[in-house]
């Protein structure tokens, strides 16, 4: 017996004994046995009688001892009691036909008279343990269907949460697809997609260790750092080396996240990938059913303090897609144990362009059998679109609370050692966007701002020649000419300054560059633009179609542009 929950004491216990009308009450009856055991014992004659006091108190044992047993109504008899009511029956003689019944009915114990008063103590005890059983049943199962339903509820309320912030800043596009299949309410998986303010599209497919709550926990703050530093312009270098910062103070050792952070650069057909312990990617050309597999270079985000990044560079085109997938899909299992694999991936998405996902999860149920799922499974698969750009449609302007245009300047100079290391431009776009509330410009000043220190970095004090990036191969020895002689100039500096005056329309961005380099003939750049061999390229279209005026100064080191706004 339960130490921690014994029976209850004889005096406490109540049973109902039903015998027939007249039998002898003396110390040697039924009654007199339970009484003399200090139980409650009510005598009763008919089933009536036993269902009213079954209606009217509680009852913890029925037994029933008349001549002509009741089996029509003992199933009324035991509906009528507030709890599970043990019976014992007092018999003349077992037979089997006696058994039967009494399984039909489910009677707890049965005794054949004369009843052995020790052997009727055993069974009574019995029968009271039965009944303490079901009660501590019935109030854990009350306890946990009341504690499941806290917990949805909590989980219904977080979900919320969760999926609002993940969702809110999520980019709508039709160059982005996502299935994703999730294990529990939460997911371990999660997709964020974002465009720059140079129309850069940014797409991060994560998968932290574990599943549920807690593999999602800190999707939240991820996803945080993900758009604002995407909306704020900043490299997916920059933004995984915040991420892999905050995953490592926040995560236990046992967690981490695996992870590939893509960007698509249309201006100059190309995708940088950066693969942090997922499994091999896929891109695909469906013009001519080529295939690249894009493989992971470094380890999962928030192991390490600090990582150094080592990321992937891809001339691409309209005609390709890259097909991000988690570990799930991989692993997915058939009877016989064996991995669904990469190559099925491959065999199902090179199919038809237009049914991949469709083919893709036809081989994978055709695999598993439709087995569980051990997983969270997710695909994403991003076109490509360095022609058509349908994530590039301009926003509608959202009417932001005015501030009063100002006067003020700022100047800002970085030397060789700091423009090896940062990227100023998001740093002091925002500044600007604090100083005069120009959110309903950002992406134009970005973009500016952006062309004007890209010129001065790349072309002026790197000396760099953007020629190099009309061929797929100049493109890559482009990047990597500036990686090289970032490292080894030893000076070298870039000043901006911004200036900032009120009109009667709006007000009036002033922005001065100027750089170490040698400049270029400025005087010849109408005649350099018409035969496509302009020192900015298509840059210099640009910063005139956003600007009132962009003018060259001295040997061409220097240059000011001017934006004007209008409330």
């Amino acid at each position: 017996m339960n130490q921690s929950n014994p029976l209850p004491k004889p005096a406490q216990t109540s049973i109902v004994l039903l015998e027939d009308e007249g039998v002898n009450s003396n110390a040697d009856s039924l009654q007199g046995v339970l009484r003399a055991q200090d139980f409650r014992c009510a005598l009763v004659s008919s089933t009536d009688d036993v269902i009213a006091r079954l209606t009217t108190a509680a009852v913890d044992l029925l037994i029933i001892a008349c001549s002509e047993l009741p089996w029509q109504r003992i199933v009324e008899m035991r509906e009528a009691a507030d709890s599970y009511l043990p019976i014992i029956l007092i018999a003349d003689d077992l037979t089997d036909l006696l058994l039967d019944y009494c399984a039909a009915v489910e009677i707890d114990a049965v005794i054949c008279r004369p009843v052995n008063d020790r052997l009727l103590l055993l069974k009574i005890r019995s029968s009271l343990k039965l009944r303490q059983l079901y009660q501590q049943e019935c109030e854990q199962k009350t306890q946990l269907l009341d504690y499941w339903r806290t917990s949805d509820l909590e989980h219904e309320v977080a979900a919320k949460l969760f999926n609002d912030v993940l969702k809110a800043d999520f980019l709508e596009t039709e160059a982005v697809e996502v299935v994703m299949s999730p294990m529990a309410l939460f997911n371990g998986d999660l997709v964020l997609v974002a465009k720059t303010p140079e129309n850069h599209l940014h797409v991060l497919l994560g998968d932290f260790t574990g599943h549920g709550l807690s593999a999602s926990i800190a999707a939240t703050p991820l996803a945080d750092i993900f758009y604002g530093m995407t909306r704020k312009g900043f490299d997916i270098n920059e933004i995984v080396t915040e991420i892999n910062a905050k995953l490592y103070r926040m995560l236990p050792a046992n967690r981490f996240l695996a992870a590939t952070v893509v960007a698509l650069y249309p201006e100059s057909s190309s995708m940088k990938s950066i693969t942090c312990g997922l499994p091999e990617h896929f891109l695909v050309n469906h013009a001519d059913n080529s295939f690249l597999a894009i493989h992971s270079l470094n380890i999962p985000l928030g192991i390490q303090a600090s990582i150094e990044i080592e990321e992937q560079l891809h001339r691409v085109s309209e005609d390709e897609r890259l097909y991000l997938l988690t570990d799930g899909i991989f692993e997915a299992e058939n009877a016989e144990g064996e991995l669904f694999g990469g190559e099925r991936i491959l065999n199902a998405i090179r199919q038809n362009k237009t049914d991949d996902i469709k083919n893709l999860q036809a081989s994978l149920e055709a695999h598993t059998g439709g087995a569980v799922q051990k997983d969270d499974n997710t695909l994403v698969i991003l076109s490509c679109a360095v022609d058509s750009v349908p994530w590039g449609r301009r926003e509608a302007r959202q009417p932001l609370q005015r501030i009063a245009a100002t006067t003020w300047k700022q100047m800002m100079e970085f030397d060789i050692d700091s423009l090896r290391l940062i990227n100023p431009v998001p740093v002091m776009v925002n500044t600007l966007m604090e100083i005069q509330g120009l959110q309903n410009y950002r992406q134009d000043i970005f973009m500016i701002v952006s062309e004007l220190f890209a010129n001065a970095l790349d072309h002026g004090v790197l000396g760099l020649d953007s020629g190099l990036k009309s061929s797929p191969e100049g493109f890559m020895r482009f990047y990597a000419l500036k990686d090289e002689r970032l490292q080894q100039l030893t000076q070298g500096k870039v000043r901006l300054l911004f200036i900032h005056q009120p009109t009667e329309q709006g007000g009036r961005l002033v922005v001065k560059v100027l750089d170490s380099g040698n400049g270029f003939d400025w005087h010849g750049r109408g005649r350099a633009q018409a035969s496509n061999e302009a020192y900015c390229g298509r840059g210099v279209i640009l910063l005139e179609t956003l600007c009132s005026s962009v003018v060259y100064h001295g040997c061409g080191n220097r240059v000011t542009a001017v934006f004007d706004w209008q409330h």
